[in-house]
């Protein structure tokens, strides 16, 4: 991930403290069968339940049905297995220590219902619903949770104004002044783990080909099998995408070859590195593995307006210096002008990726850059 992401506070959070409500001081407290006073300390959510309660709908039905059939199994528990639950509720909903810290496993589905298999799967029923298609939230009682996000795009975006996504840093993301906007993306994914499917620390907006074309149902805090591409029970760390320090991303490119007009993949080599790179490693594995980035900067240095069409650019600039020699402006200064416009704004058309290929360019002596 090339940059993070600013984390907004926002009225859309209400439908995760709604879930950390029932978790933690409904189904986790639950002793005599199970009535909507259970939900007094949180009357907004009460009244949704009772509302919810006389309407005869699928959506209703689902909510109410799994409140009451989760806390009924939850009665049944002992201290002890109620405060294993506790402790994975919270462990799976601190997702910026699941980042940063190797040594907390998140808790899996399969783990989970192992643990707990009646228990176990009602909770998935419940928790993978939660958001998209046919979610309860989609209710009316719940004030429209599509049109919450939508707002929530909106403010989000203003602060975050790029308008390219960081998970790849060469395609555009929708910002204010379109009428649509991305999808938000689970970067734990809601299939695998449990109780984080409306926690927006974990949900994200990104590119499309970001998200339907390389991340899907990745795991960014496992490692991947390089063979196989399955998914290993091994910890790594991740790009946490509302980190409250950034890194200075660096990428270069190495040529084993200068034949740019000939250039095939094989030809280039790209690496990835910050300014304390060791303590980086496995997060710069997670995100090219995650997102494809290997693949698709090399694609980008090969395709129609990359690398033959950025080495013209600069091969104009010598034929400048040996037209007009007695012009005061250089190549190589013309060149230093030019690499200076591309620092100005490395996200502008993947401008970082162009710098990095110059610069291997001039490391391999292709330009005649001296006064």
């Amino acid at each position: 991930m090339l940059f993070p992401y600013k984390y907004i506070n926002h009225e859309v959070e209400k439908f995760q403290k709604y879930s950390d409500f029932l978790f933690l001081d409904v189904w986790c407290k639950a002793s005599k069968p199970f009535s909507s006073k259970d939900l007094m300390k949180m009357p907004e959510l009460k009244s949704i339940y009772e509302r919810l309660h006389n309407e005869d709908s699928d959506g209703a039905r689902f909510f109410n049905g799994h409140i009451e059939s989760i806390y009924e199994d939850f009665r049944h528990l002992d201290k002890k297995d109620r405060d294993v639950l506790k402790s994975w509720y919270k462990l799976n909903n601190d997702i910026s220590g699941l980042c940063k810290d190797r040594s907390l496993q998140p808790i899996s589905y399969n783990k989970l219902i192992h643990a707990y298999p009646d228990l176990g799967k009602k909770i998935k029923s419940f928790y993978t619903k939660l958001y998209g298609s046919g979610s309860p939230f989609d209710l009316v009682a719940f004030g429209d949770f599509r049109l919450v996000i939508s707002r929530h795009y909106v403010e989000f975006m203003q602060i975050n104004d790029e308008e390219i996504c960081p998970f790849c840093g060469i395609n555009s993301i929708k910002g204010v002044n379109h009428t649509k906007r991305e999808a938000y993306d689970h970067f734990i994914p809601k299939a695998q783990y449990p109780f984080t499917s409306v926690n927006f620390k974990n949900l994200a907006p990104m590119c499309h080909e970001c998200n339907s074309s390389y991340k899907l149902s990745k795991e960014p805090l496992m490692h991947i099998d390089p063979i196989t591409k399955k998914t290993l029970p091994l910890r790594r760390r991740a790009f946490y995408p509302y980190s409250s320090k950034k890194w200075d991303f660096q990428t270069k490119v190495e040529l084993t070859k200068t034949d740019i007009e000939n250039l095939t993949k094989a030809d280039i080599n790209i690496t990835f590195k910050t300014l304390d790179s060791y303590s980086h490693l496995d997060q710069i594995e997670s995100w090219n593995e995650t997102f494809g980035i290997d693949e698709r900067y090399k694609a980008k240095i090969l395709g129609k307006r990359g690398a033959k069409k950025w080495f013209a650019e600069f091969l104009v600039l010598e034929n400048m210096k040996k037209l007009e020699p007695d012009k005061e402006a250089t190549a190589k200064s013309l060149y230093e002008m030019k690499m200076k416009e591309i620092n100005a704004d490395p996200l502008d058309n993947g401008n970082f990726i162009k710098k990095a290929f110059l610069e291997e360019c001039t490391k391999k002596g292709l330009f005649s850059l001296n006064p």
